[in-house]
């Protein structure tokens, strides 16, 4: 299991390696200052432009992967528990000023690969871009380089992060994983051994972040400007006021006509999860699971490495579902996930201050119940109902919200009240989500409550509603960004802040950030001359093996010479990937080379792969090597992968 599996392969996205426009969300992070080492320092870094979790947990989720199947998974062999991969997902809300960060950055380190491997999101471009910091280690100026997407999107099939299925095996949730960590006594760079619910929140933030290109194609094909804007209405109010309308109040313009015009067959909503393996599943002798095992025999760890063809990252995922007609509610709550929560409370609080609007009373008759320390209220008429409960500290009143509905419009339940008692014996309470304002569903701010009581168990309250958000809804259909392909929250509340008369913020200083970032750079690997079968391989799997570094083997790299010889030295296992284009699906020992998804890039699908010239001039050039070396091709294939000869010499592993 890994969040970064590959580095480049198949069809490469539609802009390129580096991006069109804009720059990833690590490369804000980071500014002009190298990378921090060691991987502690990087961790620092992060956790602290993040708001601390209601949860208790941090908001940057790491886990610790030792036998995992990224392409770089045999890096630490055998040291796989002394040298375990880590791997990170942030799902928590920057602090104000910083680059908004929560389900759109994600990391993979492993220390002996001397790398990092980041999957960032880019709001400009409307896409994840994938980097690579090389030259990880002491003593050495790290570099980040963008990665070629090509290489990447043989296992990120979506364009964005995967990650396991339940019940993460391959983690230290599995208590065997957990106890040959804790046995190598290592602190692991300060990164605690967690369980299922490190996890299942980096599964989590993996599925939201798979979502992202789905908001974005129905943003793009099928929405028209007024469905848009009735669309980023309801994401902004849903953002403002943390209670979601319901589906039948979601009106989008022609959208369930458009919908079913464009996707007759429904719209395919991408997973981002592999299977679940557990590395000691097949492994036969029953002291293994043994808490106070130590040492690895290489047997041993050869079963504990194995990655069987039904668990590699590089099959084809299925879509998890189609739908047929849109799913408002997602759709509102999914947009409202591409605005940054410091964006929107800035946004929110410039609303207040610049924005008049006369204010409605609401007043509705009271009970009151009094209990040790607190009175709880239920005020209601036919179209109204409040409930709460609020309290005394010293001259201070304090409370929350049970419900507050009028009509249609909610308030999220998680508000809190704060004010005091007058001398004419009033409660005046302030209403708050936390900085922000409260909010009722369809954005109007909830401004004061004043409760009176008559008796000691009836009274009265009063409301204080303003509609500032009318502003916004009049506003929203002129927007550029309604006519734009890409949906860019903070140039969405850049633009409302224009429209509306405030000043321009720039967000999170973007454009000046952006200036003072260093060039976007790609790893350059120079144009090689190769002769005989060699030229072939390197037009199919070069993009893959002709890498500067060794995972996946880079037996493409280097001169006529050397690549000739590392294809002699790799050629069983070649040829045995390449002959499982001939092999029933279920009977195959590993997946197949080149990778399913890499077909798109040369014009093939499986079936006509299977059966096409290039195939078969590469197959016979690997068996070709065979012979050529004195081995048997037809044996080849009745041995397993593993214990074929290595892709490349021990003395360049």
């Amino acid at each position: 299991m890994a969040l970064l599996c590959c580095f480049s392969i198949g069809a490469a996205a539609d802009d390129g390696d580096l991006p069109p426009t804009g720059r990833s969300r690590f490369d804000y992070l980071i500014g002009n200052a190298p990378v921090p080492y060691p991987l502690s320092r990087l961790i620092a870094r992060i956790r602290s432009q993040l708001e601390a979790s209601g949860d208790g947990l941090s908001p940057f989720k790491i886990t610790l992967i030792p036998l995992g199947r990224s392409l770089r998974r045999s890096v630490a062999a055998p040291d796989f528990f002394h040298y375990p991969s880590v791997v990170a997902a942030v799902d928590g809300n920057s602090k104000a000023g910083y680059t908004p960060l929560h389900d759109q950055l994600f990391l993979g380190y492993n220390e002996r690969a001397e790398s990092v491997e980041i999957i960032s999101y880019n709001e400009q471009a409307g896409r994840f871009e994938f980097q690579v910091v090389r030259d990880y280690r002491a003593g050495a100026q790290p570099k980040t380089y963008y990665a070629s997407r090509a290489l990447c999107l043989a296992c990120h099939q979506n364009n964005a992060p995967i990650f396991s299925r339940p019940l993460w095996d391959e983690t230290p949730a599995n208590p065997a994983i957990a106890s040959r960590l804790k046995a190598t006594g290592r602190d692991f760079y300060g990164i605690p051994l967690s369980g299922t619910d490190i996890s299942s929140a980096i599964d989590a933030a993996a599925e939201r972040a798979n979502m992202f290109q789905v908001w974005l194609q129905i943003w793009r094909e099928a929405c028209s400007n007024a469905c848009r804007a009735q669309w980023l209405d309801a994401a902004l109010a849903y953002a403002m006021s943390g209670n979601l309308p319901e589906a039948d109040e979601l009106k989008f313009a022609d959208l369930e006509m458009r919908w079913t015009k464009i996707w007759p067959q429904g719209l395919s909503i991408p997973g981002s999860s592999i299977p679940n393996r557990d590395p000691f599943a097949n492994v036969v002798e029953p002291h293994i699971k043994s808490n106070a095992v130590l040492s690895h025999p290489l047997a041993e760890l050869a079963q504990l490495a194995y990655i069987p063809a039904q668990f590699e990252p590089l099959n084809p995922r299925p879509p998890l579902q189609r739908w047929t007609t849109p799913d408002k509610t997602r759709l509102v709550a999914g947009l409202a996930g591409l605005l940054n929560k410091a964006d929107v409370q800035a946004f929110d609080q410039a609303l207040v201050t610049h924005t008049k609007a006369q204010p409605q009373t609401l007043s509705l008759p009271c009970r009151f119940t009094r209990k040790p320390g607190r009175v709880v209220f239920n005020c209601a008429t036919p179209d109204v109902q409040l409930s709460g409960v609020f309290q005394s500290t010293g001259s201070n009143l304090s409370g929350q919200i049970d419900r507050l509905q009028e009509g249609r419009a909610k308030t999220a339940l998680d508000l809190t009240l704060s004010g005091r008692m007058t001398k004419a014996g009033q409660i005046e309470l302030i209403p708050k989500r936390g900085a922000s304002w409260a909010r009722l569903s369809d954005g109007r701010r909830w401004s004061r409550l004043q409760l009176d009581t008559l008796r000691a168990d009836q009274g009265s309250a009063t409301l204080t509603l303003i509609d500032d958000y009318a502003a916004v809804r009049s506003v929203l259909p002129r927007l550029p960004l309604m006519t734009a392909s890409i949906f860019d929250g903070s140039r969405a509340l850049a633009e409302l802040q224009a429209a509306l008369g405030m000043d321009k913020r720039e967000v999170l200083t973007r454009e000046t950030l952006a200036n003072k970032l260093p060039p976007a750079k790609l790893e350059i690997v120079a144009p090689r001359k190769l002769s005989g079968s060699a030229t072939r391989f390197l037009q199919y799997c070069g993009p893959c093996h002709g890498s500067t570094t060794n995972f996946p083997p880079n037996f493409l790299h280097g001169d006529d010479a050397t690549v000739n010889a590392r294809l002699d030295h790799c050629a069983e296992r070649i040829f045995y990937r390449l002959s499982m284009w001939h092999v029933a699906e279920a009977k195959r020992g590993k997946t197949t080379m080149p990778p399913t998804p890499a077909l798109a890039a040369y014009g093939f699908d499986e079936t006509s792969w299977a059966s096409s010239a290039p195939l078969a001039d590469l197959i016979e050039a690997a068996r070709q090597r065979i012979v050529n070396q004195g081995g048997q091709p037809d044996a080849v294939l009745t041995r397993s992968f593993e214990q074929l000869r290595s892709c490349l010499p021990a003395t360049i592993q």
